[in-house]
């Protein structure tokens, strides 16, 4: 089995499979200021968002091809743990079992709400509004990508 744990950033994403890293050079801040020109953004702009993860998970996956062998892949990062508080509602218990499909309907929801709408959803800090959006893209982009059931939110790094 092969440990992976993707750390979700503002300017970068990092992989890392059994001790072996790869950079993927797209964060929920660069994603969502290259990505979304709407508020909220249009089914296009995430479209386009996903779009670009998937393409360099794929050069991931040259580079990295045990991630496609893992059990199980933790999701670390303040991004990672703000998700998880999304889901859950408020500071979740750490590590957090994160669903597909929990993701998925965490991604609709926040997708298609306004920054002001997002800011009142409980356990999203202000600062993460603007980024939200795109770290839920990162993250649906690397379950449908590597075809995970779930993942396991660790804690921030």
């Amino acid at each position: 089995m092969n440990a992976v744990t993707i750390r979700l950033g503002d300017d970068d994403t990092l992989v890392d499979v059994d001790g072996s890293r790869h950079v993927i050079p797209v964060g929920a801040l660069s994603l969502s200021n290259a990505e979304f020109a709407s508020d909220p953004p249009r089914p296009e702009e995430l479209t386009n968002a996903i779009g670009t993860v998937v393409d360099h998970l794929d050069d991931m996956l040259r580079v990295l091809p045990g991630a496609t062998e893992a059990e199980a892949v933790d999701i670390v990062g303040d991004l990672a743990t703000v998700i998880a508080a999304v889901e859950f509602g408020g500071t979740p218990p750490l590590p957090f079992r994160l669903p597909r499909a929990a993701a998925e309907e965490l991604f609709r929801t926040v997708a298609t709400e306004s920054a002001k709408e997002r800011a009142r959803n409980p356990g999203l800090p202000a600062a993460a509004v603007d980024r939200i959006v795109a770290a839920c893209c990162i993250l649906v982009a690397v379950m449908r990508h590597l075809h995970l059931d779930q993942v396991d939110v660790g804690r921030p790094s």
